[in-house]
C-alpha cells in the first residue's frame, strides 16, 4: 500500500485548484443567478415561514467548508431541479416541433468527458483519502488540510451530476423518449439533491467512499457509451452489446457495498464511536435500497425480453434472406442462394454496400444477415 506521504504528494500534485471553485461559481451565476434569485424571492414573498425554517437549517447544520464551496444555496439547487424537470415537460410537449437530432459529435464529446472527469475523481478521492489517513469506513469529516481536498473532490463530483443532465437532453433530443423512464428521472434528480446535502453538510469522512465507488462505476459506463458512438456497428459494436448488462449489474454492486457501508457504520459500530452523521448514513441505506429495487426490475424485464428479441430478429432475418432468394412462383432466383451467409449473382460486381433494418422490404440484389440486420448491395449496381 502506498505510504501516506507519497499519497500526499499525489494528492497535493493533482488537487482541484481553489481558482475553479470560484471561476465555476462566477460562471454559474452569470448564466442562471438571475433566474436562482428571482426563484428565491419568490418563494421568501410567498412563503416566508417555509423560507426562514430551510434558512436556518441551512446555518445551522452547514461544514464549515460549506462557506467556501460554491452552488450549496438550498433554493438554487431546488430551482436546478425544477428547470431540468421542465425542460423534460417542455421537450415531450414540442418534440413535434423540434425534430430529431442525431447529436453524436455531442454524444462523444460529452461521454469522453465525464469518462475523464470520473477516473480523475475516482483516483483523486481514493489517494486523497489515504493522505488524509482515512481507513475505509468509519470517517469522520474534518476540516484539515487534506480534508479540504477531500471536500472540493465531493463538491465537484455534486456538480458533475448536473452534467450528467446533458444525458437526458441528448436522448430528447434525438426522440428517445423510452429511455426518460421513471427510474432515469428518479435516479438523476434525487442523487443531485443527496450530493448538495453531503456537500453542504458534511463533504468528506464517509461520503469519499460513495463517491469513489460511483466515479469508478461511471468511468466504465461513460467508456461504454463512448465507444458505442465510436463504433456504431461492426466487431467491437457486436462485443460491447454483450456486456451491457455487466454495467448494470455493476452499478447493482456499487448499491450493494454502500448498503453494506452504511449498514456497518450503523449497526457495527457503536453509536458512540461512530464519527459520521448517523442520519445521513441511514438515508444512504434506504436510497441505495430504493435504486437496488429499481434497477433490479429494469435488468429482469431487459434480460427477459432480450432472448425474445434476438428470436425475433433471427426469424425476420430468415424471412427476408427467403424472400430475397425466391420467387413468387417458388422457383430460385438465378444465382441467389436461400442459405444463411453470402448470397449473390455472380455476374453482378458489389462495389459498395449499406446497411438496411430487416423490416425494410427486401430488395434484389446480394445481401447477408449479420445480426437482426440485413447487409444489402447498392441498388445501383444491381442488374435489372
Amino acid at each position: 500500500m502506498i505510504s501516506v506521504a507519497r499519497a500526499n504528494q499525489i494528492a497535493e500534485a493533482i488537487e482541484v485548484p481553489d481558482w475553479v471553485l470560484s471561476k465555476s461559481a462566477a460562471l454559474m451565476y452569470h448564466c442562471f443567478g438571475s433566474i436562482a434569485d428571482a426563484f428565491e424571492r419568490s418563494v421568501r414573498v410567498n412563503f416566508p415561514t417555509q423560507h426562514a425554517l430551510v434558512e436556518t437549517w441551512t446555518r445551522a447544520n452547514a461544514h464549515p467548508f460549506a462557506k467556501r464551496l460554491p452552488y450549496l444555496n438550498p433554493w438554487h439547487c431546488i430551482a436546478s431541479i425544477l428547470a431540468y424537470l421542465s425542460l423534460i415537460a417542455v421537450f415531450r410537449l414540442l418534440h413535434r416541433f423540434l425534430g430529431k437530432f442525431s447529436c453524436r459529435r455531442l454524444g462523444l464529446a460529452h461521454n469522453l468527458g465525464l469518462h475523464l472527469l470520473s477516473l480523475y475523481m475516482s483516483f483523486g478521492l481514493m489517494i486523497s483519502a489515504r493522505a488524509a489517513g482515512y481507513s475505509l469506513w468509519n470517517n469522520a469529516s474534518g476540516t484539515s488540510v487534506a480534508e479540504w481536498r477531500i471536500a472540493k473532490l465531493i463538491w465537484l463530483f455534486y456538480v458533475s451530476k448536473v452534467v450528467e443532465w446533458l444525458d437526458t437532453v441528448i436522448m430528447l433530443l434525438k426522440q428517445n423518449y423510452r429511455q426518460v423512464t421513471f427510474l432515469h428521472v428518479y435516479h438523476h434528480t434525487t442523487v443531485f439533491v443527496l450530493w448538495w446535502l453531503a456537500s453542504l453538510t458534511a463533504p468528506g469522512g464517509e461520503s469519499y467512499y460513495s463517491a469513489m465507488v460511483n466515479a469508478g462505476v461511471h468511468v466504465v459506463m461513460y467508456g461504454y457509451y463512448f465507444l458505442t458512438l465510436l463504433f456504431p456497428s461492426g466487431l467491437v459494436r457486436s462485443i460491447l452489446s454483450r456486456v451491457k448488462f455487466v454495467i448494470t449489474k455493476g452499478q447493482m454492486c456499487q448499491f450493494v457495498f454502500n448498503c453494506m457501508q452504511s449498514v456497518y457504520d450503523l449497526v457495527w459500530v457503536p453509536r458512540a464511536e461512530l464519527k459520521y452523521s448517523a442520519r445521513l448514513l441511514q438515508i444512504l441505506f434506504w436510497y441505495m435500497i430504493s435504486l437496488l429495487a429499481l434497477f433490479g426490475n429494469f435488468l429482469v424485464k431487459n434480460e427477459k425480453l432480450s432472448p425474445q428479441h434476438h428470436r425475433a430478429d433471427a426469424a425476420t432475418a430468415a424471412a427476408a434472406i427467403g424472400s430475397a432468394g425466391t420467387k413468387p412462383d417458388g422457383e430460385r432466383s438465378s444465382g441467389a442462394s436461400a442459405t444463411v451467409g453470402w448470397s449473390k449473382t455472380p455476374s453482378e460486381p458489389v462495389k459498395s454496400e449499406r446497411t438496411a433494418h430487416v423490416k425494410r422490404a427486401p430488395r434484389k440484389g446480394s445481401m447477408r444477415t449479420y445480426g437482426a440486420q440485413a447487409v444489402i448491395a447498392d441498388p445501383f449496381f444491381r442488374s435489372s
